[in-house]
């Protein structure tokens, strides 16, 4: 009897992926397995490749035996069992104490998967076995039917980690997929959507076009309950559309009324304000000042300021045309040149408002003489470029060009700062908190500030709070308008562009690119066919594999993708194969054998075949063929060995004896064990 440890008790369906949206819904739902008969809860006794957890182990083992009808007390029968590369002896030393003392066995062997997978496959004499299993990629010789394992490789890289990365990719990619991705789902992907990239490089670069990535696109529905939808009669559509349309029609009218009402409200009180503005020329001024205070108002500007404003509300319901007469002629400031001893108090008051007033016309007409200027000195500008483009068109065209690119840069910069202010923790947020701070410090110039530095009281403690960073918010960003500017001038450039080189097309625009990279972003998110719509339930719940089909096995050649530091596996092969003899080299590349699970994705044998051809000679016989059976080579290895060698078996398998005798960590080697050394 031979038997091989393993997890998996109990196999679950195959599921079938999805390649389209229309055969999501007649598809098998990978989240749809098979009740597994062990105890999901129990731990795996694996620790990588090697038994750590022997309780589990007992529970599996009662179960595997029970299955195979062997119920009594003891097992009569020789086990054998494969182990990892480098087993640790604490690790077979516990094995062979549970299968002693517990089954009581009369013996057990050991050997490498590997091997027996090779054995299996007719790989008896020379040859290289390259098994990919759940948690390690080995890279075994075999020299005259013995595995030379001082010069095995292994690369702590498997189907385990794969998927792993696959689903830590995913969560990555949906984080706000309303559904768990599960690692079973990870699994299934990877093993059934996943292939090894041919020439790794040129694809990736490729997938930069929306239009390749879509082609490999694969499209994953997760379960998701649909919505009830309640399908109504036409009646009840009309009726709804028809208390719509009256709903609209009585906010039209509530607003009508609402406006009407107002224009009355302004034109009464218009009236009422001009007949208390009459009363200036009919009672003495003190007594006026004092009807104007009873009603409300501190000055006789306050009461000119509301009357106008009323005037124009009335005009404007009205249709009338506002005359805006101070906007035509140059403003008077009368007061300024009296002196304040003959002025009483309102008249001091009129004066400061006037001196405002005065402040601000004046740095309006400032202003506008500075835009005169600047327009001015554009144009000149402009007769100077022109000038330039009718002497020197080439030299003027590599300039524009430049200007393109430096605006692009700018624009670009200008986003990813602002990109970076929302995050209080990010540089350009705590550099822009310091110029806050500093400018408040700045401000704060009393005798009071200058007593508390010198008790030593001014600790700067803003943006302690959560609540001054609100503060911080509201500080308006100068760099929106700079933004601003840039496209404007980006637009100026491009057009310039457009109309004078012909090497420069709209498909060269900034907003091109930007729609080009937009499309791509979205094909790798949501692909691109059919349009992404926010109101399909289904849409919500799917999983687009584009990119990470290919690049998640590549890390088998690349480790350095999922941060491994170990060299990839083209690379261990060719460092076994340089450790032999050319003779006995050439003997072993004619019989290169591909097992393991993991070895089962697309392409994952030509994959190899290309970077070993690389390698070798150009004459070189190499000869890469992937195993039967993959997954279960080992196990029919195991029994064909068995078969084949009983003598060698039995003489190789360690005794209840021996265990008895020589202690639990006593081992016997042998040309398929998994310690063999010549």
């Amino acid at each position: 009897m031979s038997f091989t440890p393993a997890l998996e008790v109990t196999e679950w369906p195959t599921p079938t992926p999805v390649t389209g949206l229309d055969q999501y819904r007649d598809s098998v739902h990978w989240s749809e397995r098979a009740p597994i008969l062990i105890d999901n809860a129990m731990k795996s006794p694996f620790d990588g490749d090697v038994v750590c957890g022997f309780d589990s182990m007992e529970a599996i083992l009662d179960y595997t035996f029970l299955k195979l009808g062997i119920d009594t007390e003891q097992v009569e029968n020789p086990l054998l069992m494969t182990e990892t590369l480098c087993n640790p002896e604490y690790s077979r030393s516990q094995m062979n104490e549970l299968l002693f003392e517990a089954y009581r066995l009369p013996s057990v062997n050991y050997g490498l998967d590997a091997l027996f997978a090779g054995y299996a496959n007719n790989v008896r004499e020379d040859g290289l076995v390259v098994s990919a299993g759940r948690n390690t990629t080995l890279v075994v010789p075999l020299v005259g039917g013995r595995g030379i394992l001082d010069n095995a490789k292994r690369l702590s890289w498997g189907g385990a980690m794969g998927s792993d990365f696959l689903h830590r990719l995913l969560q990555l990619k949906y984080p706000n997929l309303p559904q768990r991705i599960t690692p079973f789902e990870s699994q299934t992907m990877l093993e059934q959507l996943c292939y090894v990239s041919p020439d790794y490089d040129t694809e990736i670069r490729s997938l930069s076009v929306p239009e390749n990535l879509a082609k490999i696109d694969k499209v994953v529905q997760l379960p998701y309950v649909p919505p009830e939808r309640q399908e109504k009669s036409q009646e009840e559509l009309e009726r709804i559309a028809e208390r719509k349309r009256a709903a609209g029609q009585r906010l039209i009218e509530q607003t009508r009324a609402m406006r009407q009402e107002k224009a009355e409200q302004n034109e009464n009180d218009l009236k009422y304000y001009t007949l208390l503005k009459e009363w200036k020329d009919k009672e003495p001024h003190e007594a006026y000042l004092k009807r104007l205070e009873e009603e409300g108002f501190e000055s006789e500007q306050e009461l000119e300021k509301i009357i106008k404003r009323l005037d124009a509300a009335v005009k404007r319901f009205r249709g009338e045309e506002v005359d805006n007469e101070e906007d035509k002629k140059p403003p008077s400031f009368p007061l300024l040149d009296v002196p304040d001893a003959e002025l009483d108090e309102e008249g001091i008051k009129e004066k400061r408002r006037q001196r405002l007033l005065k402040a601000g016309y004046d740095a309006r007409m400032r202003a506008r003489a500075e835009k005169a200027e600047e327009e001015r000195l554009q144009a000149e500008a402009e007769e100077r470029e022109r000038q330039e483009q009718r002497d020197h068109p080439e030299q003027w065209l590599d300039k524009i060009r430049k200007q393109h690119q430096e605006v692009i840069a700018r624009i670009q910069g200008q986003k990813r700062l602002r990109e970076m202010m929302p995050d209080r923790k990010s540089a350009a947020a705590q550099q822009r908190m310091k110029n806050i701070t500093a400018l408040a410090s700045e401000q704060s110039t009393s005798s009071g500030s200058r007593q508390r530095r010198k008790r030593g009281d001014d600790e700067d403690t803003f943006g302690a709070d959560d609540s001054d960073w609100a503060v911080y918010r509201n500080v308006v960003d100068a760099g929106e308008e700079e933004e601003r500017e840039a496209m404007a001038q980006l637009e100026a450039v491009e057009a310039k562009l457009l109309e004078h080189d012909a090497q420069f097309t709209s498909e060269d625009t900034y907003a091109a690119m930007q729609a080009r990279k937009t499309l791509l972003v979205t094909t790798y998110l949501r692909g691109f066919e059919p349009k992404w719509d926010p109101n399909d339930v289904a849409q919500y719940h799917q999983v687009h594999l584009n990119v990470e089909r290919i690049r998640v096995p590549e890390v088998t050649w690349e480790p350095i993708i999922a941060g491994v530091d170990q060299a990839g596996l083209t690379e261990l092969t060719g460092h076994v194969l340089r450790s032999f003899e050319a003779p006995v080299r050439d003997r072993m590349i004619r019989n290169v054998l591909v097992t393991g699970r993991y070895s089962q994705l697309p392409h994952f044998d030509t994959r190899l075949a290309g970077g070993l051809r690389a390698l070798l000679p150009p004459n070189a016989p190499l000869s890469v063929r992937r195993a039967q059976n993959a997954r279960f080579d080992p196990w029919c290895g195991m029994r064909q060995w068995v078969v084949d060698q009983p003598d060698v078996f039995r003489a190789t398998s360690v005794t209840r004896a021996d265990y008895e005798e020589k202690g639990p960590g006593w081992f016997k080697e042998h040309g398929l064990s998994a310690c063999w050394q010549p």
